[in-house]
């Protein structure tokens, strides 16, 4: 489904992350997210819905088929375009990211990838957003963060790997330092830790869980300068915005009610604009 501005040269996107729902059939908790998600969509109009990752407890689901139709059915009841991106819980069960790619055929709506790259079973992509006139007015760089570390002895958590840069640096746009233009991702870039000595809004609750090793895609994206911000999940008790080096680096809002944090449940929602962004969180009733 091809992305376009409003009518007013706005875009207005959705970021969902850290659902967790459980095991099928859905109950609890679970099924609290789906109908706090359903109701918020009801009343709330979006250009994209942006998925960051952690969709399933990857351990506890054993039909995931099932468990991600439930929330692929609530989400096409609404005409809006999807895209999603994968966390470290989503594959701890039987299903690779593959598997779980092959099950985004499901979405009605499915947001219009383009670039499309996978390595280590991880798959990079980019949303074109589009002015009526047909001009390429934004870019979103999705990247999936992975999993865990090839080297877990020396840090949990896996960072971007180099193929997964050169991407990025070999894509064929040209953008300008004037772009406006976003990325997300589900496991926060190490340069989070450095951004919370400047942050703008919203609340550091618990210590990044970044990765220990920089791989460099932050000098890429501060040597290129069209992308003005990244977004996270995967820390469920933070969902502040920080600055570091002109770049903002931020989270999303916890989603599910199924996992830990203290944080209220809800969406982080981001406008895109001609010359600027803005951003709040939106928290469910």
């Amino acid at each position: 489904m091809q992305l376009r501005l409003n009518s007013n040269e706005t875009f207005k996107i959705c970021q969902l992350t850290d659902i967790h729902l459980g095991a099928s059939p859905l109950i609890g908790k679970s099924q609290q997210t789906l109908a706090a998600l359903e109701k918020f969509l009801s009343v709330n109009s979006f250009n994209l819905i942006m998925i960051t990752g952690d969709l399933i407890w990857g351990k506890l689901v054993k039909d995931t088929q099932a468990v991600l139709y439930k929330l692929y059915d609530l989400l096409n009841k609404f005409e809006v375009p999807v895209a999603v991106t994968y966390g470290n819980h989503d594959t701890e069960g039987k299903f690779n990211r593959q598997n779980l790619r092959n099950l985004e055929s499901h979405l009605i709506f499915p947001a219009d990838k383009h670039h499309s790259f996978i390595t280590a079973d991880r798959e990079n992509y980019t949303l074109e957003v589009f002015r009526d006139n047909g001009e390429l007015a934004h870019l979103i760089y999705v990247w999936d963060s992975g999993s865990y570390s090839k080297w877990q002895n020396k840090e949990e958590y896996a960072a971007i790997e180099p193929e997964q840069i050169e991407w990025f640096n070999h894509l064929p746009y040209k953008r300008a330092a004037s772009s406006i233009d976003l990325g997300f991702l589900h496991i926060p870039l190490k340069e989070y830790q450095l951004a919370t000595e400047k942050i703008i809004q919203g609340k550091k609750k618990e210590k990044i869980c970044s990765p220990v090793t920089n791989s460099g895609l932050f000098y890429s994206l501060a040597r290129k300068q069209n992308v003005k911000a990244i977004f996270a999940g995967h820390d469920h008790d933070n969902n502040f915005i920080g600055e570091y080096r002109g770049l903002k680096l931020g989270y999303g809002n916890i989603t599910g009610y199924n996992a830990y944090g203290t944080l209220p449940r809800g969406v982080r929602v981001i406008e895109l604009m001609n010359d600027c962004f803005k951003t709040e969180t939106q928290l469910f009733e």
